[in-house]
């Protein structure tokens, strides 16, 4: 199993380095979605306390539409820009963003996994023109299956 935690200790020790991470990180599901490995692509470098990161990220994504519980399959493209606090305190938030740091240590996988999580969009639909499932017979109507009459 590939090691996702990225040593930032010299960047935060004051260096004007950049660290560039480019890695192919494998994504835990997430409420029903799963994601093929993602591509992640960062530059960082540290200014005082703060860590600053930018980059790309790109995966696919699969789920349920939420009208047809038809197959969903697209591309992701995340623009990553993120200032970290650095300092132990923030460190200590479970819900802070810079959860993703232990010490000196970034967890690149949690970081990607929390920024393809936030931009799998509500309302996951096959298409905008889905028509969803008959409520009578239960069949998909964007096949053109179902046969019943509705009333209007």
């Amino acid at each position: 199993m590939a090691s996702y935690k990225v040593d930032v200790g010299g960047l935060l020790a004051g260096g004007r380095q950049r660290l560039v991470v480019d890695q192919q990180v494998e994504l835990e599901p997430f409420e029903g979605v799963t994601f093929e490995p993602a591509r992640v692509h960062l530059e960082m470098h540290a200014t005082g306390e703060v860590l600053e990161i930018a980059g790309t990220l790109d995966t696919e994504f699969h789920g349920e539409c939420d009208r047809c519980l038809g197959e969903v399959a697209r591309e992701m493209h995340v623009d990553v820009d993120e200032q970290l606090d650095t300092g132990p305190e923030a460190q200590k938030d479970p819900f802070g963003a810079s959860n993703v740091l232990t010490g000196d240590r970034l967890d690149l996988k949690d970081l990607a996994t929390q920024l393809v999580c936030s931009a799998i969009p509500l309302g996951l639909l096959c298409g905008e023109d889905c028509k969803g499932i008959c409520p009578v017979c239960g069949e998909n109507k964007n096949t053109g299956a179902c046969t019943c009459v509705t009333e209007t």
